[in-house]
């Protein structure tokens, strides 16, 4: 009889050693498949404002202040804003320049910058903010 109650009380050791492993391990596994999760949304944000940044200076380079066409800073930005759908327009930031192009000193270049603030959120973790930035710089064609 002492036999079978022994069996008995190592088995149930044995259960809540398994409980316990699995506890641990899936909470590992779960904060890894947040992060992963968390950080390909990053990367989303970032290919959204590299395309921001390109359409506005397409934009730019058609509507540029010397063309037939001219548009304001403002629009350009504005342009910026519209393509960047899935991001909050508050953390934005849009910046609009005309330098000189070091190849063709008669032409002017259209460049815009957009940075966004992105704050990850992964559970458990303090919160990062991370500054997506992207520069797209394009030859005045007009």
């Amino acid at each position: 009889m002492k036999f079978l109650t022994a069996w008995r009380c190592r088995r149930s050791y044995r259960a809540g050693q398994t409980l316990l492993e699995f506890a641990l391990a899936a909470t590992l596994l779960f904060l890894l498949i947040f992060g992963i999760m968390e950080m390909a949304l990053a990367v989303y944000s970032y290919n959204t404002v590299c395309s921001a940044a390109r359409e506005a200076v397409r934009y730019a380079i058609v509507h540029s202040p010397t063309g037939p066409n001219p548009s304001t800073t403002s629009q350009i930005q504005q342009v910026a804003i519209d393509y960047a759908v899935d991001l909050n327009p508050k953390q934005l930031t849009v910046n609009v320049s005309w330098p000189n192009d070091a190849n063709l000193p008669s032409q002017a270049d259209a460049q815009v910058q957009v940075s966004y603030h992105y704050q990850l959120q992964i559970p458990s973790v303090s919160p990062v903010t991370l500054t997506l930035s992207s520069t797209s710089r394009m030859l005045v064609s007009q």
